[in-house]
């Protein structure tokens, strides 16, 4: 059935995935974006653009939050994370008061967030898996997912569902973080980044988007990990990427090294998680990417 979607962060490495994939399904897609310039150049006739709430006109029926700016985009100052906060949650709380104000009733809404609500863990803490119903950790990408979903919630009683979106590593061609690890790993520089034993909750692109259509046509609710059922450490990611780049990884950076580098952000490259995708499997999904090695063979091979 076509459907009116509004979305957030459409523009983004995962939103535009979605974005386009939702159009040649035929829905009928609206991208409130800051860049709406560049989306219209981009999708000039199949979508609609809006740079400002106020703008949207009639009834949505699936709202789809994922704006906010990238975690790692730049080190983790005072200034940068109350930014990083500010993008997510103040978004969200304007979401809200719009479809309070505009008498919006959807379908569905989902709305982001990240593996990382669970907290970050090294060594054997790392391997200890998380499910949907595990707590929220204490650190700061932990305090901005459990906010980030905490402000999303007044969106329940203005859905029939709503589905908190925790969001592993997803990896696709031109973008995210495989993104970054391309150059060093294409020219032979790649390796092993601190202890290596950090667990990674990783997603092929395509599983991701086959996902976000599943939980649309499923009855889940509540926090659903978007994540791959194969987690791995950051050696055997290590290794995978440098075997489907067909280059050797024999230039690890020290746990000491990536503190000095990057600040309190390097808890992204030196934690990890182990979240399961328990909601996804109970509700019947199937991957087409369960394994990590063919997941990076195949993306490399689409680079």
């Amino acid at each position: 059935m076509k459907q009116r979607i509004l979305i957030t962060g459409g523009t983004g490495f995962i939103g535009s995935r979605l974005v386009e994939r939702w159009w040649q399904q035929g829905h009928d897609v609206t991208v409130l974006t800051r860049r709406p310039e560049w989306a219209q150049e981009r999708w000039s006739g199949m979508v609609n653009t809006a740079s400002d709430l106020a703008q949207l006109e009639g009834q949505y029926d699936r709202l789809v939050n994922l704006a906010g700016e990238g975690i790692a985009d730049a080190r983790w100052s005072d200034s940068r994370k109350a930014i990083i906060r500010r993008s997510r949650i103040q978004l969200t709380e304007q979401l809200v008061e719009w479809a309070q104000a505009t008498g919006q009733h959807f379908d569905i809404v989902l709305t982001g967030s990240a593996v990382g609500y669970y907290g970050g863990f090294d060594g054997a803490d790392g391997r200890q898996a998380v499910s949907e119903d595990s707590p929220s950790g204490s650190d700061f990408s932990a305090i901005l997912c459990r906010d980030w979903e905490l402000a999303a919630e007044p969106l329940i009683d203005l859905s029939n569902r709503t589905v908190i979106l925790r969001t592993g590593l997803v990896l696709g061609t031109n973008g995210g973080m495989l993104k970054r690890m391309w150059l060093p790993f294409q020219m032979g520089l790649g390796g092993v980044i601190g202890s290596g034993q950090q667990v990674l909750s990783w997603i092929h692109m395509r599983d991701y988007c086959r996902a976000i259509d599943h939980v649309c046509d499923s009855d889940l609710r509540g926090a659903v990990n978007m994540t791959a059922p194969t987690p791995a450490t950051n050696r055997q990611f290590t290794k995978a990427l440098g075997k489907a780049l067909h280059r050797p990884t024999l230039f690890p950076m020290p746990t000491l090294v990536a503190k000095l580098a990057f600040g309190e952000m390097s808890e992204l490259l030196l934690q990890g998680q182990q979240a399961l995708p328990t909601q996804l499997q109970k509700s019947g999904f199937r991957y087409e990417y369960d394994d990590l090695g063919r997941a990076l063979e195949d993306i490399v091979s689409l680079w």
